[in-house]
């Protein structure tokens, strides 16, 4: 029996645009998403950039919602939607209606924090001469049933979850996963084990997130993993870099087994790998034709990282960083999102604004795209905490074939 699990279906919303051509096309053309930050609610000469949702696309997202359940979504609800629609299409499923057995697992980004946004929204509306109507804003959260989201968290870390399968009219097995690489990875895993037992036959796997807020980019801060010096664009292994940029959007994989998809060339999970500590990650023991790895923007970190994959003797390496931003709750989706997209193109983007490699020794793409023939592909991604993972690829044109 078949052990390959095949990426049968791909959607994006991110500062790139909407849906994959337009990630794809920004890879290629090296492209940055990061733009000054356009918020009523942030000023800021430290944090000066990120990568955002065009308000374009975020309109075009609501149409993939059904309007019922528009009072219960955050902008990145809608962008989980519309990306696990895309998802869906190319996939050429119709979840519920093709006696399929479905599995959605989600990651939800920025959830652990109030919305000062939302509050402040929920206050200007209850604004009278210029005062505060604090009468209004108890009738508001009392008798109209609106909540006061600076009380509560902005959304559960299931709401994604509740949200898509509602959307979908799916009763389906599920989970909700926590933000970042190691969510990433545990909600491919899971979907994985129930494509190889057989518990399902559909896997769709959702990240969605924004940390556009000023708690959530305080806490970045904070933490180092965004830069405090104003930058305006964030360079991966780059020297010249003064920190990382955050980022916001959703990515959406629809998965299968291999020998139920058409005889087209499909890209094809492998093993996955994990560790709390990137020294010690397991490393694939033969070449790989290149490497996903997002990279940090913080010149020491990718120092580090360059050393740790030259083990791993890849031809060529490149990052989604600059065009997406660091994301919350797609990461390491949206790296494998690159790495299908070029396995299926036979081409490999260049690592945009790149101009001084931290190491000489890592085959960093430089300049712009090149055709190259490409089979596998190795993506490495690390939290701030230090947990790394990879996942390995392949392009895999025989169906049954390992």
């Amino acid at each position: 029996m078949s052990q390959s699990i095949a990426i049968a279906g791909a959607g994006a919303v991110l500062a790139s645009g909407w849906g994959v051509p337009a990630f794809w096309q920004a890879a290629l053309d090296a492209r940055a998403g990061s733009a000054p930050i356009d918020s009523p609610w942030l000023r800021s000469s430290r944090v000066a950039a990120f990568a955002q949702v065009a308000a374009a696309d975020q309109q075009r997202c609501q149409a993939d919602m059904a309007r019922n359940l528009y009072r219960y979504c955050t902008p990145s609800l809608f962008w989980g939607a519309s990306a696990l629609r895309q998802a869906i299409d190319e996939a050429g499923i119709t979840p519920g209606s093709d006696g399929l057995r479905y599995g959605l697992y989600c990651c939800q980004g920025g959830f652990t924090y109030p919305s000062m946004a939302s509050y402040a929204s929920l206050l200007q509306d209850c604004r009278r001469d210029g005062v505060a109507d604090m009468r209004e804003l108890a009738r508001k959260v009392l008798n109209e049933g609106v909540l006061d989201p600076f009380l509560i968290i902005k959304g559960l870390s299931n709401g994604l979850l509740g949200v898509l399968s509602l959307n979908l009219k799916l009763q389906c097995e599920g989970g909700a996963f926590m933000q970042g690489v190691s969510g990433n990875l545990a909600a491919l895993r899971e979907a994985r084990a129930a494509l190889l037992e057989r518990r399902i036959d559909v896997a769709m796997v959702v990240g969605a997130g924004s940390e556009l807020d000023p708690l959530g980019l305080a806490d970045l801060l904070r933490g180092g993993a965004i830069s405090a010096e104003g930058a305006t664009e964030v360079l991966p292994f780059d020297r010249r870099s003064r920190g990382g940029i955050a980022g916001e959007g959703a990515v959406a994989l629809v998965l299968r087994r291999r020998e139920e998809r058409p005889a087209a060339a499909q890209v094809c999970l492998d093993a996955f790998s994990s560790h709390a500590r990137l020294d010690a990650l397991s490393l694939p023991d033969q070449p790989t034709d290149f490497a996903v790895c997002a990279g940090s923007g913080r010149p020491a970190r990718d120092r580090q990282l360059a050393e740790a994959l030259l083990p791993a003797a890849v031809k060529h390496v490149t990052s989604a960083l600059p065009i997406t931003g660091l994301l919350s709750a797609a990461p390491l989706l949206a790296d494998l999102l690159l790495a299908r997209c070029a396995l299926l193109a036979q081409q490999l983007p260049a690592v945009a604004g790149l101009e001084q490699p931290v190491s000489a020794a890592l085959p960093l793409v430089q300049g712009a795209t090149r055709a190259a023939s490409l089979r596998q592909a190795l993506v490495l991604g690390q939290d701030d905490n230090g947990f790394s993972a990879t996942c390995l690829l392949h392009l895999n044109d025989t169906p049954g074939s390992h």
